[in-house]
């Protein structure tokens, strides 16, 4: 296998109010994703429609069929015909024309901004790596190109922003080699020819699963509809994430996006039941737990809140913030020993992260413990980077040590 270009991952957003990217259940071939008249897949769970408000979310936004979404401009495909039908290529496999149209296309791309359909990320030359890789969809489909999708993990890399959380994953696409059949007496299990298209390949990346197209669009349906939630558009949010359902109705990141919504529009007994349902029928509970138990601590039900937490103490997490969320609900229990071990937690994951050296500081204070509370603020003021945030941190050393003098 071959690996095309060096760009940014895209990021599932997770919204610490909400949360990180859901499960990889199988879904539906999408071409048995059939929709009724509403234009709702006929096997969105009814189970999680039942639980939502429609008439919170009244302005519903154009949301483009799978068929928009990767339909290229008459020019766009007529350019690209042109690279795949050259008669001096002839003896060039497809996909591998295809390969080379992509980088050479994608030369000057600007791999930020927002999540697009593929036309719009050609002509512009921008978007997301999410839009990368509905471009690469795109342009398969128009040159009659089989793809495979695998999602990918490198060392977790998280970015914490206000109240959101986002973890950072990639979908890879793979080309795959025309005419090809596994050999028929093999014992091995041997991978079907093609060339991946890695939007962040590094030596460090993980596979996590094959992704199924269904599951593909589900992704991309999310994607915008984190986009929405961190604008403060709950009608997107909502409308977006119902529309990931309709292809993979076990996505526990769209079941979290449609809690959330609720739970900003102040529908909090909805928000709660939709977090439970997605506990019950999600592979991934890990970040609907975490939403839920933020719930409860919302409204002032510690001692649920207190359960889940036990229960998310018990659960493998990468996630820095996951153990400096944890910290800061055991010290407004003022559980100073269980603080100090999940902040502990969180410097083990993220060593730089000053918020967590300071919170250990802090707890080692309430604990009587002053010794440790100065070493611990002391890193914190060597680990912060803006200056206002080491004056600040400075200030309640100085205010510790006049205390210890005492």
């Amino acid at each position: 296998m071959t690996t095309l270009f060096r760009m940014h991952r895209f990021s599932s957003v997770v919204i610490w109010l909400a949360l990180i990217c859901g499960s990889l259940s199988s879904c539906a071939n999408l071409g048995n994703n059939k929709l009724n008249q509403s234009g709702l897949s006929t096997n969105f769970p009814d189970s999680i429609q039942q639980l939502t408000s429609p008439e919170l979310f009244t302005q519903r936004p154009v949301i483009p069929h799978p068929a928009a979404l990767h339909a290229l401009s008459d020019a766009q495909a007529t350019d690209l015909l042109a690279v795949l039908n050259d008669p001096r290529k002839h003896r060039t496999p497809r996909h591998e024309l295809l390969f080379k149209y992509l980088q050479d296309t994608t030369s000057n791309f600007t791999y930020y901004g927002q999540t697009l359909p593929a036309s719009a990320a050609l002509a512009l030359q921008s978007g997301n790596c999410m839009s990368l890789a509905v471009l690469t969809t795109a342009l398969a489909k128009v040159a009659g190109i089989e793809i495979g999708y695998q999602l990918m993990e490198d060392v977790p890399v998280f970015e914490y922003e206000g109240n959101l959380v986002i973890k950072g994953v990639h979908l890879r696409t793979i080309l795959y080699q025309a005419a090809w059949t596994p050999p028929i007496f093999s014992t091995l299990l041997i991978a079907r020819p093609g060339l991946q298209v890695d939007y962040f390949p590094t030596q460090r990346e993980r596979f996590i699963a094959n992704v199924s197209e269904a599951r593909y669009l589900a992704m991309y349906y999310q994607n915008v509809a984190v986009e929405a939630l961190e604008q403060g558009n709950l009608d997107s949010a909502y409308w977006h994430a119902l529309e990931a359902l309709h292809y993979a109705p076990n996505h526990s990141a769209a079941i979290n996006t449609l809690a959330v919504a609720h739970r900003r529009s102040g529908d909090h007994a909805r928000a709660e039941q939709l977090y439970l349902r997605g506990i019950e029928i999600a592979e991934d509970k890990l970040a609907l737990l975490k939403n839920y138990q933020a719930l409860l601590m919302y409204t002032g039900r510690t001692e649920e809140a207190a359960k889940i937490g036990a229960r998310l103490d018990t659960m493998d997490d990468p996630s820095p913030y996951h153990w400096l969320h944890l910290a800061q609900s055991a010290e407004q229990a003022q559980d100073f020993a269980s603080a100090r071990r999940y902040y502990r937690k969180a410097i083990e994951l993220a060593p730089n992260l000053h918020e967590a050296h300071l919170g250990l500081a802090l707890a080692s204070y309430q604990a009587g413990e002053l010794q440790p509370a100065r070493r611990a603020l002391e890193v914190a003021i060597a680990k912060a980077n803006k200056p206002a945030t080491k004056r600040l941190y400075e200030a309640k050393l100085q205010l510790l040590n006049q205390l210890s003098v005492k």
